[in-house]
């Protein structure tokens, strides 16, 4: 509880003051707000050496070190600061009653969701969208046909998703992952799982706000291996004087995929991209753009890639328990070279957008109610590769933790 008064009376600090402050208290409460204790008390220990007058900083300390288990120094600073400042009755109260709490290290906090979902995919296999294509050039072309399998199959699933996160871990760094199963009725060489798990921490850097951090994950298709992967990522926020409720930053993320049973489809991904996002009261608009460049080996089809990235996000309560989201993703990739030479002489453009449309309705505190729309759009200059899709999904949430 102590740590949690702390916090947020820094945060409300903070947020008065305006990211531009010098204030050196403030740039010491900084580390709290983000959840990195330890690195917090040690800004609390410099400040009180530099300005030992600063009754504000020994009282915030003394709570801190209560706040982690430290319960003889938080003694020892309670002390320091009866007989040195003579606080007011107000404050002898707040360190009387952290000493009749006792001083407890920090506890992990954890929440949950579990979702179960039902729906219907216009495309479940991805099929093309025209099973007319050529190959070949000049007077060897050869118009062929795809077979019905590889065309679109619609089908229905059942969906269960399972996701948490824990916060309050050693020194600000939080713990996610999620799971995954999609189960169709017929096209079961397409079920899917997937697995993730992944860990961040926010870190101060002088005047600017960053977060790194990493994952790992996979994924099985039809009950084989088909993907692994792992991502290392990292967050920087300038210290812009911004508008109240708007944040700019700048994100860059590495990532090795590995596709155990598919040859020569390996690769290593960068990805760079400006995000621009506002919360205003109930509602959460968030944009970005940016670059990525996608290298494989030298045998995978089409060579390397280098692409665009646009997206759009937003969210807002709509009242009576409603809540509405909207989802946009834009994805332009080039191959460097001819696709396959001598069969497919094109350099490879794709261009995806994807939609994504949810309302939901709360039933309690814990459960809501959703239904999903989600559609793919993927344009290619070659058509074997060119697809579209549209799904929904009718489900139920369960959020759980402490």
């Amino acid at each position: 509880m102590g740590l949690a008064l702390l916090a947020l009376a820094a945060g409300m600090v903070r947020a008065d003051d305006g990211a531009g402050s010098d204030n050196p208290y403030l740039d010491a409460m900084q580390p709290l707000i983000d959840g990195r204790y330890e690195e917090a008390g040690e800004a609390l220990r410099r400040l009180v050496a530099r300005e030992p007058e600063h009754a504000g900083a020994w009282l915030d300390l003394a709570i801190l070190q209560c706040g982690l288990g430290n319960a003889s120094e938080a003694e020892l600073l309670f002390d320091a600061i009866e007989a040195r400042f003579d606080p007011p009755p107000g404050i002898r109260e707040i360190i009387a009653l952290q000493r009749a709490k006792g001083c407890h290290g920090p506890s992990a906090r954890w929440e949950g969701r579990l979702k179960l979902g039902r729906g219907s995919d216009s495309n479940a296999n991805q099929g093309a969208s025209n099973p007319n294509f050529s190959i070949g050039q000049g007077s060897s072309v050869l118009n062929l046909v795809l077979s019905p399998e590889f065309t679109p199959h619609r089908d229905r699933f059942n969906q269960i998703t399972l996701d948490g996160a824990v916060s309050g871990l050693s020194n600000g760094w939080q713990g996610y992952a999620q799971l995954q199963s999609r189960r169709y009725d017929t096209q079961r060489r397409y079920d899917s799982e997937s697995a993730l798990l992944g860990a961040e921490r926010p870190w101060r850097l002088g005047r600017w706000d960053a977060r790194l951090g990493a994952s790992v994950g996979l994924t099985r298709l039809g009950g084989e291996s088909y993907q692994r992967y792992a991502t290392i990522s990292g967050w920087l926020a300038p210290p812009l004087a911004l508008p109240t409720g708007w944040q700019l930053g700048w994100l860059n993320s590495f990532s090795h995929v590995v596709y155990p049973s598919r040859s020569h489809f390996d690769a290593s991904l960068w990805e760079s991209r400006a995000v621009l996002s506002l919360q205003h009261g109930p509602l959460w608009v968030q944009g970005s753009a940016g670059y990525g460049l996608d290298v494989g080996s030298h045998e995978r089809a089409g060579g390397d890639r280098h692409g665009v990235f646009a997206s759009l996000n937003a969210r807002a309560l709509l009242g009576g328990g409603w809540l509405g989201e909207l989802s946009w993703q834009y994805q332009n990739w080039a191959g460097a070279q001819a696709y396959s030479p001598g069969l497919i002489d094109v350099a490879r453009r794709q261009y995806t957008q994807l939609t994504r449309a949810t309302l939901w309705y709360e039933l309690t505190k814990q459960q809501a109610l959703y239904l999903e729309y989600r559609g793919v759009r993927n344009r290619e200059n070659i058509s074997l590769f060119e697809y579209q899709s549209r799904a929904w999904q009718l489900g139920w949430q369960w959020q759980f933790g402490r």
